[in-house]
């Protein structure tokens, strides 16, 4: 009997400890599995959700919904200003927050061919900014820059010797360009804006040179967003700060910089305030402006050749500037954009100039992702 009571009182604690583990274990546990959903064949795009994917069909420019899976793919929050990459014509590959804001993060894949969904928790997620070249997604916050593969493979990690502020990024190979913002300014400057070129050799990052963008006597001007095109930066900007009056200036511009040639211009936009950029099919991008200075939700249709430009508004819809904002625009081909505005899908068509049809759909709704 006391033989029995001793075993009992060593087989207890064990349990208690199994118990705890499996109650710390569990979540992370399936946390980490791979989910799954249904690819559509009849699908011209897909609406990604918090906590579905919808396929689509365009049909005589109406949309028809041909698929609806309800899968969990973001648990925590979304920052909407941090980039979202597409990797391979394949992955979707972003970034997101724990609840509340501040907590450890994760970064989420979605395999438009495989139908799977993965998850990476880390301390690397994109805090601040991120980036994207064809094969990799690149994730920074106030002094580092990660890489990460379309299986979320963390591949390298460079740590910056003073903290800076990176700008979201778009890339086209090895080379990538991207613009900094000093954290420290020194009395009479706002901040210094420098472009920083790194190259991949072996999947490593390494720091070629770092050199400012823009320089001009007395004031400090403002970039946002970057991308590249062959040895082409543009970056849109919203104006500049007075260094000794303290004033700011709002301005819609497209910044443009000739790395062959060494020459630098700003391009007049149809309205202030450019941040976000989205690229389109050719040349064309599309240009999201703050509501706070334009007090409009819209967007600049901008030509990186020719260097025209054109602005969308979408205030006849109804949205709210304090509360709305432009999610997504994607092209399907020459004249059809599919542009995600708050919980409303829009198909535009180009060469009228207006928006063909509409389509309610999940407020959490945050990305387009065309075949």
């Amino acid at each position: 009997m006391k033989k029995k009571s001793k075993k009992l009182k060593f087989i207890f604690p064990v349990v208690i400890v199994l118990v705890i583990l499996a109650l710390f274990l569990t979540p992370k546990i399936f946390e980490s599995l791979t989910k799954h959903f249904s690819i559509s064949s009849d699908a011209d795009f897909y609406i990604v959700g918090y906590h579905n994917i919808e396929g689509y069909k365009l049909d005589d420019s109406n949309f028809k919904n041909v698929s609806n899976e309800k899968v969990e793919i973001v648990k925590g929050q979304i920052n909407p200003t941090v980039k979202r990459a597409e990797l391979s014509n394949r992955y979707l590959v972003f970034s997101e927050e724990g609840k509340p804001h501040g907590v450890i993060g994760r970064v989420t894949s979605v395999d438009f061919k495989a139908g799977e969904i993965k998850h990476h928790k880390t301390d690397d997620y994109a805090y601040t900014s991120s980036g994207s070249n064809p094969d990799y997604y690149f994730t920074s916050a106030s002094n580092y820059l990660t890489t990460f593969d379309s299986t979320l493979k963390k591949v390298d990690k460079y740590i910056f010797e003073e903290p800076i502020i990176l700008s979201d990024f778009s890339n086209g190979g090895n080379h990538l360009y991207f613009l900094g913002t000093d954290v420290k300014g020194d009395s009479n400057h706002q901040a210094l804006n420098n472009l920083y070129h790194f190259s991949l050799h072996n999947s490593k990052l390494q720091l070629n040179y770092k050199e400012p963008l823009y320089e001009q006597p007395e004031v400090t001007y403002y970039f946002n967003n970057s991308l590249v095109r062959g040895n082409h930066l543009y970056a849109t900007s919203s104006g500049y700060h007075k260094d000794y009056t303290k004033e700011k200036i709002v301005l819609g511009q497209m910044f443009h910089y000739d790395m062959n040639l060494g020459t630098k211009e700003f391009i007049d936009l149809p309205e202030i305030a450019p941040s976000n950029l989205f690229e389109l099919k050719g040349d064309l991008v599309a240009i999201e402006h703050s509501t706070v200075y334009s007090k409009k939700i819209g967007f600049t249709l901008f030509h990186l050749t020719n260097q025209t430009s054109q602005f969308i508004d979408l205030s006849e819809f109804g949205f709210d500037v304090n509360k709305d904002s432009l999610k997504d625009v994607k092209q399907i081909d020459d004249d059809t954009l599919l542009i995600l505005v708050a919980n409303k899908l829009l198909h535009y068509q180009i060469s009228s100039s207006s928006v063909l049809s509409e389509k309610e759909v999940d407020p959490h709704s945050f990305h387009i992702w065309v075949k």
